[in-house]
């Protein structure tokens, strides 16, 4: 087997262990899985070839297979190195349950990426929604929950648009070859645009990356929306709507992030941004375009990655992350003196934050620079989109103005606790990566599919760069103290949902009956297991297992992964007719 797959089947070992094994020995295997998934990363970097892997097949049909695309690599290696990274950041705060499900978000993640079938891409699309919805539902808070639910209702949508596409495919073509549709289109549309944030099908992004864990969001916002981009460029044939929807995604959503009172919400409205600046780059199809898209997709995966560890890190020492609470206009001055500067507070923090506004703004010589240059030249003279693309670079320098000024310096806040080393180690990792990549852009020429010239450092190209930085710059001058406010956005429109009482109230004793069940069951099953686990004053043949770690969503999530396996392996040996 190829190495770059082992990415892909590993979690199936790993997940068990990560639930079971006691915090030392836990932190121990995640800094080796950290270490692999780095090496694979570098390792793509080499020029290595993925070859074609095909399991589960006869003669008529492959239920897995993969191989590498001009496409996958550099995709890959963005979600090979930032979920290294995000799993660093998280290793001494994220909650065991929370790591073992981020394993399977990766490794899904990986398989759309190097899926040479539309059979592989839908399974591991799938598994990426159950994964990433499991990560919101282990927050455990009714708001998380709620928000888990929807987030959920939007992907298995994806989901089943993108199966009636894929069947519609298979009866036109009768191949599941992963190509551009010839029927189906519009399924393929619809289910890859939910995953992507297209308008108006992006509401589950600013619904479910600020409810999870704060060291959770980071990963989320590096994988869901960026899988999307992929399969855009991977499936849809490139066209003036997707164009077009780009960069109405890029000006939309930046001008909604500035209205956001918090540090996670004002960043998932920017993700949507930004991927409009992906999507109408890949969705232009022209060699420069894509390769800008693609490249763009990878740095904002740095620099995003980067700005929800800095929001993080707020959350983790100070305890919020709202920008009233932050900057504290109501303060009394004698409660004042009890409160320091974020900025001075959190040093590390406040230069990654700075670090990533300055790269997703475009500034240079930050990476953002690059793949915005590489895109807007690309659509120099497409109109709406290069002038929507312009408008949403000043937005963007607008609402980091914002985000690092009410953030972290007028900020004011008591830190409760410091930053662990593998949060601050995460930050600094990803700083670096964001200046590296922008002052080099050719450490990652060897990814891009088409070649394209990275000497994109110009007099104009740089002057150009600075004048729209500076625009945004002056708008926040001048609207800072509206932007100070709170500014509460209501709906002009209430859809109100009557039930009949007596149906209520069966419905409601139905989930109360369901939910006294899962509790019992739970109960009965922790206290077996429990006898089982280790005691290090008085049993040390099992010293290395803790099933206090055991969480029982986390426990569903596996036995439902284990009947899709059944069944797969059923579909193998009993419907295709090996063996039998």
């Amino acid at each position: 087997m190829n190495l770059l797959l082992l990415s892909v089947v590993a979690p199936v070992l790993v997940f068990p262990a990560v639930l079971f094994l006691s915090k030392k020995w836990r932190k121990a295997l995640m800094i080796v899985y950290i270490a692999g998934l780095l090496f694979l990363a570098f390792y793509l970097l080499t020029g290595v070839e993925l070859g074609s892997y095909t399991l589960l097949s006869d003669l008529n049909h492959t239920l897995f297979s993969f191989s590498d695309h001009p496409y996958s690599k550099i995709a890959g290696f963005g979600f090979l190195f930032i979920g290294a990274i995000g799993l660093l950041y998280g290793l001494d705060v994220s909650k065991p349950g929370e790591q073992a499900v981020l394993l399977g978000a990766i490794a899904s993640a990986l398989g759309v990426c190097f899926a040479d079938n539309f059979l592989t891409f839908l399974f591991f699309w799938e598994t990426l929604t159950l994964t990433t919805a499991a990560v919101v539902f282990l927050q455990r808070t009714p708001h998380a929950v709620r928000m888990a639910y929807r987030m959920l209702f939007f992907s298995l949508m994806s989901g089943f648009f993108l199966l009636v596409g894929i069947i519609l495919q298979y009866n036109a073509t009768g191949t599941f070859e992963l190509m551009y549709p010839e029927a189906g289109l519009f399924f393929f549309i619809l289910g890859i645009g939910i995953k992507t944030a297209f308008l108006p099908l992006h509401f589950w992004v600013p619904w479910g990356y600020p409810a999870a864990n704060f060291p959770c969001s980071v990963l989320l916002a590096a994988l869901c929306t960026k899988v999307g981009v992929y399969a855009v460029a991977r499936v849809l044939p490139p066209s003036n709507f997707i164009c077009t929807m780009g960069a109405c995604m890029a000006i939309y959503a930046v001008i909604v992030a500035l209205f956001q009172s918090d540090l996670r919400h004002l960043l998932s409205y920017s993700i949507i941004s930004k991927v409009g600046f992906m999507v109408c780059g890949v969705g232009l199809g022209v060699p420069m375009a894509v390769d800008g898209g693609l490249l763009f997709l990878v740095y904002h995966m740095l620099y995003k990655a980067l700005l929800f560890m800095c929001a993080g890190a707020l959350i983790y020492t100070v305890g919020t992350e709202k920008f009233h609470e932050l900057h504290c206009p109501e303060v009394s001055p004698e409660k004042e003196k009890g409160l320091s500067p974020i900025w001075k507070a959190l040093p590390v923090a406040f230069v990654g934050a700075l670090v990533g506004a300055l790269a997703i703004c475009g500034a240079p010589p930050f990476n953002g620079y690059v793949g915005k240059h590489l895109i807007k030249h690309a659509a120099h003279g497409v109109n709406p989109a290069e002038m929507f693309l312009i408008l949403a670079s000043v937005g963007t320098a607008l609402c980091f103005c914002k985000f690092i000024y009410f953030g972290f310096i007028k900020a004011r806040g008591k830190v409760q606790r410091k930053m662990t080393f593998s949060m601050q180690a995460g930050i600094v990792v990803l700083s670096v990566s964001c200046i590296a990549t922008g002052v080099w852009p050719q450490l990652l020429a060897p990814l891009l599919p088409y070649n394209t010239s990275l000497d994109v450092y110009t007099a104009d190209g740089i002057i150009t760069a600075l004048k729209l930085v500076a625009y945004g710059i002056v708008a926040f001058i001048l609207l800072a103290r509206v932007l100070e406010k709170e500014i509460k956005l209501s709906k002009p429109i209430g859809l109100k949902l009557v039930i009949d009482s007596s149906l209520y109230s069966a419905y409601g004793d139905m989930l109360n009956a369901a939910g006294a069940l899962k509790n019992n069951i739970y109960s009965s099953f922790f206290h077996i297991m429990q006898r089982l686990d280790y005691k290090p004053s008085k049993n040390r043949i099992l010293q290395f297992f803790n099933v206090a770690n055991l969480d029982f969503d986390v426990f569903m999530l596996m036995g439902m992964l284990g009947v899709a396996l059944v069944f797969l392996f059923y579909l193998q040996f009993g419907i295709l007719g090996i063996g039998v």
